[in-house]
């Protein structure tokens, strides 16, 4: 088990370390129980002596299932050692903290808070670009956020943002959508690093690429515009009916 705790952060994936965010069987923010957890890959030829006498392989990489206190389902979680902010694959096997941190969820999470106010195409293509965030293919997502955010320009953009989006680029028509009043203009200003990360997902250049941490950032970003395109006047709808 962790001896570390980190500081709560709601917008991230839980661990161990963390047992709080959202959940990916629900889509709620949670906080979590740790219910168990084993290890799974150890270091060769290397044990520890237990206080009883006995020794154990030392470990750096674990399982561990975390109960959602909402759903009530668990999630599980492949998670690496750290010692404290650094993580043990860099060689770092003292001197610090031991904490563990995920590295893979399962299920995968699938955004299953989406509204079903968001069309059909554009909730697969959110939902895929997570799907590459959870499976550590940040490149991938940030390739599926831009298509995302193509598939509402075509949805909710006028014919002269989709003008702009075909005859120039996507920032043009992020900017005739801020203008007509169709998006916030901070959400566009925003969204146009969705643009910049996917052309970089997308095209080979081995000075640029893709942080997990940014795909993470993209994807914040793109659900800020699905809730104020589509899930905000959906629920608005819904609560002025009888």
């Amino acid at each position: 088990m962790s001896r570390f705790k980190l500081p709560p952060n709601p917008d991230t994936s839980p661990d161990s370390s963390d047992p709080s965010g959202p959940c990916p069987r629900c889509g709620q923010v949670s906080n979590f129980r740790v219910i168990g957890s084993i290890p799974v890959t150890f270091e060769e030829g290397t044990y520890t002596l237990l206080p009883d006498g006995s020794s154990e392989r030392i470990f750096y990489e674990q399982v561990s299932a975390l109960l959602c206190m909402g759903c009530g389902q668990a999630t599980v979680v492949v998670e690496e050692q750290y010692m404290d902010d650094r993580p043990r694959r860099e060689g770092i096997k003292s001197g610090g903290t031991v904490n563990y941190r995920g590295m893979h969820w399962w299920p995968l999470a699938t955004g299953a808070g989406l509204d079903p106010a968001i069309p059909a195409p554009i909730r697969e293509c959110f939902q895929e670009g997570l799907r590459c965030q959870a499976a550590q293919a940040p490149r991938g997502a940030a390739v599926m956020f831009r298509r995302s955010l193509e598939a509402i320009i075509r949805d909710r953009g006028s014919s002269a943002a989709v003008k702009a989006l075909d005859d120039v680029n996507l920032a043009a028509s992020l900017r005739v959508m801020a203008d007509e009043k169709d998006l916030d203009p901070t959400l566009a200003e925003w969204a146009k690093e969705i643009r910049l990360a996917g052309n970089v997902g997308g095209h080979f250049d081995p000075m640029n690429d893709v942080r997990p941490e940014e795909a993470e950032d993209l994807g914040k970003v793109l659900r800020s515009v699905l809730i104020y395109l589509y899930e905000m006047p959906a629920r608005l709808k819904r609560s002025r009916k009888p």
